[in-house]
């Protein structure tokens, strides 16, 4: 049977701060199904199953913190928070901090549409290792780690920090005095993969010079991964 290297396993569970009893559960949610399919184990089992009951295991646990958390908001304010907390792009972005794409395993094909930097992977395998967690040692624990890892996206939810358009954000950016007369534009710069399943990406160019870079299953969704690179990790662009 295919396993994972047991020092990157590791290093992964020092990243997260939990050491796993079964460490199967955390081999199956570094799993894709790509992998699986491509590797043909009958032993091996990927992780969607683990995807799916993550991803309840994390509305619970977010809704459950800001309902604690803050007393004086109504279920509109609560919802729309949970919602911005647990979407796909503050899940990559967790991901991406924890370098989780770079423990996965994929196959072929889904390594050559730069599957270890997807967003969607990135934050199925975060739902599947909080799943693997929660059937490693239960809920409390599951709890735990959760909040740990997830406590600065909260916060910045509850701040006001967290953003969604990223494109129109980085737009906003450039309109300030600081990047008075300097241009904004994006570039595809490549197609990737079959016709049911392109992949491309997109550069974002200020005054020539690339300040980010991202992927994503359409030219819309590439273009606001190369902002959000661009806000968050590129010295070019201040962090906001």
């Amino acid at each position: 049977m295919i396993k994972h290297n047991p020092q990157r396993l590791q290093q992964l569970q020092d990243k997260i701060g939990y050491r796993f009893k079964d460490i199967s559960l955390l081999r199956k949610a570094l799993t894709h199904s790509s992998f699986a399919y491509e590797v043909k184990d009958y032993e091996l089992e990927d992780n969607e199953r683990l995807e799916f009951l993550g991803d309840g295991i994390l509305d619970f646990v977010i809704a459950d913190a800001l309902y604690k958390k803050i007393s004086y908001k109504d279920e509109g304010f609560l919802s729309k928070t949970r919602a911005m907390i647990v979407c796909e792009a503050t899940l990559s972005d967790i991901a991406a901090e924890l370098e989780l794409g770079s423990f996965l395993l994929f196959g072929k094909g889904e390594m050559a549409t730069n599957g270890a930097v997807k967003a969607s992977n990135l934050a199925n395998a975060m739902e599947a290792l909080f799943a693997a967690i929660y059937l490693d040692d239960g809920f409390d624990t599951a709890r735990k780690v959760i909040i740990n890892v997830m406590n600065k996206s909260i916060n910045d939810a509850l701040e006001g920090r967290l953003i969604y358009d990223y494109k129109s954000k980085l737009l906003e950016i450039v309109q300030t005095k600081e990047f008075s007369g300097q241009t904004l534009s994006f570039e595809i710069i490549s197609e990737e993969g079959p016709v049911h399943n392109r992949v491309f990406t997109a550069q974002a160019i200020l005054n020539e010079i690339v300040v980010g870079q991202g992927c994503g299953k359409s030219k819309k969704q590439a273009e606001q991964e190369a902002a959000r690179d661009a806000i968050r990790n590129n010295g070019v662009v201040p962090h906001q």
